[in-house]
C-alpha cells in the first residue's frame, strides 16, 4: 500500500510539474508576440519567425539564445523579471531552436 501511495504522490507531482513547465511557455508566448514579434515581422516579413529558421542565424546555443533576448529587451526598454526573460528563452528554445541544455 505504501509503495502505491508513493508512486501516486510522486506520479501528481511530475504532473504538476509538466503543467507548471507548459505555463512558462505559454507566458513566453504571449510576452514574445506583444513585445517581439513586431520587429521581427518588419526584418523578416511573414509571421516575423524566419528570424529563428534562417540558415544564419547568430544564436547557436541556449547561452546565446538568452544573450539574444537580453539584447533584444534593453534595445526595446522592456523591464522584464528574470522569470519573464526566461519565459521567452523557454517558448524559442521549445518552439524553434530545440537546444537541450540550459544556459
Amino acid at each position: 500500500m505504501y509503495k502505491l501511495h508513493l508512486r501516486l504522490s510522486c506520479a501528481i507531482a511530475l504532473s504538476a510539474l509538466h503543467t507548471l513547465a507548459s505555463a512558462d511557455v505559454a507566458n513566453g508566448k504571449t510576452l514574445h508576440n506583444a513585445n517581439c514579434i513586431q520587429c521581427h515581422v518588419s526584418m523578416k516579413g511573414g509571421d516575423g519567425s524566419g528570424i529563428y529558421t534562417r540558415s544564419d542565424r547568430r544564436v547557436k546555443d541556449l547561452a546565446g539564445l538568452s544573450k539574444q533576448v537580453n539584447r533584444c529587451t534593453s534595445s526595446l526598454g522592456l523591464l522584464w523579471k528574470d522569470k519573464e526573460h526566461q519565459d521567452v528563452v523557454d517558448y524559442l528554445n521549445s518552439t524553434f531552436y530545440k537546444f537541450t541544455t540550459k544556459p
